[in-house]
């Protein structure tokens, strides 16, 4: 495999020119024109129109690109899961949603070093949209994530829930709390459809965030009431700040998948994993529903 080749067609197309191209890859404009040339030669089609306006993708070469990236991603993983066999038995790239680093994704990992120390692992932590992406291009092995992306590839999993409640450090009881005083949590779609559902009256105050570690901020710094995961309330009280969970106001629950590729799922290494992550999940959202109770 020439990634050279492979590299070059990636940057023509964010630069859409070949001298451009050529100083981004420290090479010369012949070499870029003649890298692409081969490309095309290989592939069977063209794969730029070439113009005053600079090099233009084709269709051919639009529907390439999918393909180019999963080559790259291909080559690098391949990469990863040959290197070091003399030392391990495999490795894992996992991603986790932000949400869930400091519970259920530290206790996973802390899991699967516990069983299994022959497996090398990389982890990352992200957003589902980029957790889903780095899946289907091969990037990552096993994705945490809030909002699955139902893609053909792609095997998805529910295993839990992650519950939320109503914080406060002003109000006691939820029909006293008032707009101008409060945060809404817009933490993912499936949140800001629950929270219009269940608080009407709640859904156009002046204050949204998009990230409970900011809720968790603004709560420190000027107080207020809004929606954060039951783990957090830990973390505000240890910040100094008097909070208290709003009694009689409902709960939110955000599901939790898993997703892996459908080709790597019965891998033993990445089976293995799904099954420790399983039983983390048991325990750790077993322990929110007997607080419901």
């Amino acid at each position: 495999m020439n990634l050279d080749l492979i590299d070059t067609f990636l940057d023509l197309l964010e630069t859409g020119n070949f001298n451009r191209t050529a100083e981004r890859l420290e090479t010369t404009q012949s070499t870029v024109s003649g890298r692409v040339k081969a490309l095309e030669q290989a592939v069977g089609a063209k794969l730029f129109q070439r113009g005053r306006a600079g090099a233009i993708p084709t269709p051919s070469g639009l529907r390439f690109e999918q393909h180019a990236r999963s080559l790259k991603a291909g080559w690098a993983h391949a990469r990863r899961d040959i290197g070091g066999l003399e030392r391990y038995e495999g490795s894992l790239r996992v991603s986790g949603q932000f949400s869930l680093l400091r519970t259920l994704f530290l206790d996973w990992i802390g899991e699967l070093h516990a069983t299994n120390k022959r497996v090398a692992l990389h982890l990352e932590a992200d957003y589902s949209t980029q957790i889903i992406s780095d899946l289907a291009n091969g990037a990552i092995d096993i994705g945490v994530v809030f909002a699955p992306k139902f893609l053909p590839d792609l095997s998805i999993e529910e295993i839990g829930a992650q519950r939320l409640v109503m914080v406060s450090t002003e109000f006691a009881n939820v029909g006293n709390v008032t707009a101008d005083r409060y945060i809404r949590a817009s933490y993912t779609a499936y949140i800001e459809r629950a929270h219009a559902e269940l608080l009407p009256h709640l859904a156009h105050p002046a204050l949204t965030v998009g990230y409970e570690e900011l809720a968790v901020g603004i709560m420190k710094r000027f107080g207020g009431t809004t929606y954060l995961p039951e783990h957090a309330l830990d973390y505000l009280a240890s910040s100094g700040v008097s909070a208290k969970v709003v009694e009689d106001a409902p709960d939110i629950h955000q599901p939790v998948y898993v997703a892996t590729q459908r080709r790597r799922k019965h891998d033993p290494l990445v089976h293995r994993a799904i099954l420790a992550l399983k039983s983390v999940a048991d325990r750790h959202f077993k322990i929110s529903k007997v607080k419901d109770a």
